[in-house]
């Protein structure tokens, strides 16, 4: 079945509106304020702002590009995550002023991350033709792997965001805020979030790993056995349609004939 245009969760809309509002306010308030230090803040809010509505528009611009439909709890999940590292925690500074909340989207990234892996490995397993089975704990294992994996890529952005635009997003300065500026950590200190953050995102992924593993043991249908639902072509079903119903008419006219066949012996 044909999916709608643009479609979209009443979650994910409020999100967006909420952005834009932000977006809005942010950019008006860049024209009335006189010192540099606010005026940073609130370009940076601007640039923030601009990212989460480019980040909420690319569930729908991967579906109109590939045909593949996001799972909703995937969408929604997804949503959640952005607007809890952007919103809540660079513009609104969740990350400066509650020690905990970085803590708490890695651990929801490792969860994240980790149904996303079940619904890649089911795709492409649906997908290519040859329908291979795994047992569930190579399944589970792998969705492991790759949040792991998405861990380390996401620490290697947050090191060169450190590295070449100044940031704190390592938290290797004293500050916790990503704009916040202080003091270097040095020596086992500076490796602390980091090692940190690997660490979530490994309890993270375990989280859907061992309820995927049951559900797959049992089969009991839940997020194991989500995949990418592809798009039909309206066009191409109605030829396949055609095509079903013109090999039925032959197959009775030809039933026919052999039954007047018979008949006339």
């Amino acid at each position: 079945m044909p999916f709608k245009k643009f479609e979209v969760t009443i979650f994910t809309f409020i999100i967006w509106v909420l952005t834009l509002s932000l977006l809005i306010y942010n950019g008006i308030s860049l024209f009335f304020v006189k010192t540099d230090s606010i005026r940073s803040i609130l370009i940076f809010n601007t640039l923030e702002s601009l990212l989460m509505l480019a980040l909420i528009a690319i569930p729908v611009v991967f579906t109109k590009v590939t045909r593949f439909k996001i799972p909703e709890i995937m969408e929604v999940l997804y949503i959640i995550f952005c607007a809890g590292s952007i919103i809540f925690g660079e513009i609104l500074d969740y990350y400066g002023k509650f020690g905990w909340w970085d803590s708490l989207l890695h651990t929801m990234s490792g969860i994240m991350f980790g149904i996303l892996g079940y619904i890649i490995l089911n795709t492409f397993n649906r997908y290519d033709g040859h329908n291979t089975r795994f047992s569930p704990i190579i399944i589970s294992a792998w969705t492991v792997c790759f949040t792991v994996t998405m861990g380390v890529i996401w620490e290697l952005i947050e090191f060169s965001c450190d590295e070449f635009l100044g940031t704190n997003m390592q938290q290797y300065l004293v500050g916790r805020g990503t704009l916040d500026q202080g003091e270097a950590s040095v020596g086992h200190e500076a490796l602390r979030d980091t090692m940190k953050d690997l660490g979530l995102d490994l309890i993270g992924s375990l989280i859907p790993a061992i309820i995927g593993y049951f559900e797959l043991r049992r089969q009991k249908k839940g997020f194991a056995y989500m995949y990418l639902e592809k798009e039909t072509n309206p066009s191409v079903e109605t030829i396949n349609n055609k095509e079903v119903l013109d090999n039925i008419d032959v197959e009775v006219m030809q039933s026919d004939n052999s039954q007047n066949n018979l008949d006339k012996k």
